[in-house]
């Protein structure tokens, strides 16, 4: 077997073999090592024995290991290897593209409509992924189906030929061909070896990469800002009603709703879904939610350097929560200007009712039921707010100023159909975003971080961001805080969450 180390230099190489020795968790998500004695490729913290250096191949991504004919461990299992996100060039450009992937974009859709959306060509997009990943975006998506799949296979207890369409596949033909050539094995052959999780109604799988106390931290943020009707969040767990987008040929969209709870030793998502092939787009957006992919160990690192910054990061749980669904966000944002928390809540929950759609969300299981309030309605469209009356809006609580600022803002939205879809970046989105009267900086910073999960995004004029950097020695205006989170790039967003964290519990 030809195997050799991609878009790696000798230093890089080395410097990888001894993350790789140490099981360094930094550089988990950073490259993948591909055994060439086994045929096998795992991630740098593979408790297996440590090959000598000859014998091992690094790897940028695990679909360019996978197409030099290496097998995925199923031991360290790499489906469950960090995403490291950096926003910055071409990375950019990389990393919107696979929160596409993730979500399904390849799934039915063609490399050229992924290409369109984030915004350059398909040859550009082949070249950007092979400079970054070292293998082509078709490659990554098949890579992703089959972990995900094999995830399916393992703990949810689907019949395999639900396993196939939910993973993304388009025929089992093609999944039992896909998954014999990685695995050298048969789907079900996987199955018998692996204990799955006791099946309750709807598709129940495990969630890795959080903790307990890092699940009920973020529950904690979530309760206080939950849109009442849509979410319903209490202490041991998370639950929603989901609009998606219909199967090709229904009318109208889908309904499903989904529960998130922790169970036993770990975080298990149930969903009721009419369509399966949604699955994978809820799972990715679940993880963004809770950001599960989150690189805890490299981010610490690079904020450490900055010395002043570290008694924020001594207790933070550095994961930075992200709304289901950016529109919704954007709402709250404006929402929530000038005005607490609570107050907002209070907006949010009154805009449901008036403006939301009734539906039954009974079948949501999370946690102890009797303390989950009610699932009543799905969030309002866009294109509700954009032709809603000022008057309607005001007699909820918002002011004739709010209300215009949300009204433009619906109308720009319900204008872009794919605005929950494609990001463009930092820079472009807060100058795209603020040019509608009403949102500023703060506002536009706050939805890239809490609504697309922007690693980079940074609101320095925010309040409680100045009250911590006070008390820390490190600016005491916005503008001395900008210039200071330079040093934080490409995480600014983690830092800003540090800040937070280091205030007391009512920050935002």
């Amino acid at each position: 077997m030809d195997v050799s180390s991609q878009h790696l230099n000798e230093a890089d190489a080395e410097q990888f073999y001894r993350a790789y020795e140490t099981r360094d968790a930094r550089f988990d998500g950073r490259f993948f090592v591909g055994v060439k004695t086994t045929g096998i490729f795992c991630r740098p913290v593979c408790p297996a024995r440590t090959p000598l250096r000859r014998n091992v191949a690094f790897f940028s991504s695990a679909a360019a290991a996978f197409a030099a004919g290496l097998r995925p461990c199923l031991r360290c299992r790499p489906e469950r290897a960090p995403v490291l996100r950096a926003f910055a060039g071409g990375e950019a450009l990389v990393a919107r593209a696979l929160q596409a992937i993730d979500a399904g974009a390849l799934n039915d859709g063609s490399l050229e409509a992924l290409a369109t959306r984030i915004g350059v060509t398909s040859r550009h997009l082949r070249r950007l992924f092979d400079t970054h990943l070292g293998a082509t975006p078709v490659q990554v998506a098949q890579m992703r189906r089959l972990l995900f799949a094999k995830q399916l296979i393992e703990e949810s207890g689907l019949p395999l030929a639900d396993v196939a369409f939910a993973a993304g596949f388009n025929s089992i033909r093609r999944f039992n061909a896909a998954f014999r050539q990685a695995y050298a094995r048969a789907p079900g052959d996987l199955r018998r070896v692996r204990s799955v999780l006791p099946q309750a109604s709807g598709v129940v799988i495990r969630l890795n990469g959080i903790d307990r106390q890092g699940f009920e931290g973020l529950l904690g943020f979530y309760r206080l800002r939950a849109f009442a009707g849509v979410e319903s969040v209490d202490a041991s767990g998370y639950a929603r009603l989901l609009r998606l987008e219909a199967a090709a040929g229904a009318a109208g969209a889908a309904v499903g709703t989904l529960a998130l709870r922790w169970v036993n030793d770990g975080l298990q998502l149930q969903c009721h879904l009419a369509d399966l092939s949604h699955l994978t787009s809820v799972v990715a957006r679940v993880k963004r939610m809770f950001d599960l992919d989150a690189p805890v160990a490299a981010v610490r690192a690079h904020l450490q350097r900055d010395v002043r910054l570290r008694p924020a990061l001594q207790t933070a749980q550095l994961r930075v929560p992200c709304a289901w669904d950016p529109w919704e966000l954007a709402v709250r944002a404006v929402l929530g200007q000038q005005i607490s928390v609570k107050g907002a809540a209070t907006l949010a929950s009154r805009l449901v009712t008036r403006f939301g759609t009734p539906h039954d969300g009974s079948r949501i299981e999370c946690g102890r039921t009797e303390g989950q309030g009610g699932l009543t309605h799905l969030f309002p469209l866009p294109g509700v707010l954009a032709r809603a009356a000022p008057d309607a809006l005001q007699a909820i609580g918002l002011t004739r100023s709010r209300t215009g600022t949300l009204i433009n803002l619906a109308r720009h939205v319900a204008a872009m159909p794919a605005w929950g879809a494609s990001y463009p970046g930092i820079d472009a989105f807060v100058q795209d975003l603020t040019a509608l009267p009403g949102i500023g900086p703060w506002t536009a910073h706050y939805v890239a971080m809490r609504g697309f999960s922007d690693p980079d995004a940074f609101p320095a004029a925010d309040l409680g961001l100045l009250k911590a950097a006070r008390a820390l020695g490190i600016a005491t205006t916005a503008k001395e805080l900008e210039a200071h989170a330079e040093q934080w790039r490409p995480w600014r967003a983690y830092a800003a969450q540090a800040l937070w964290n280091y205030l007391p519990k009512d920050a935002a």
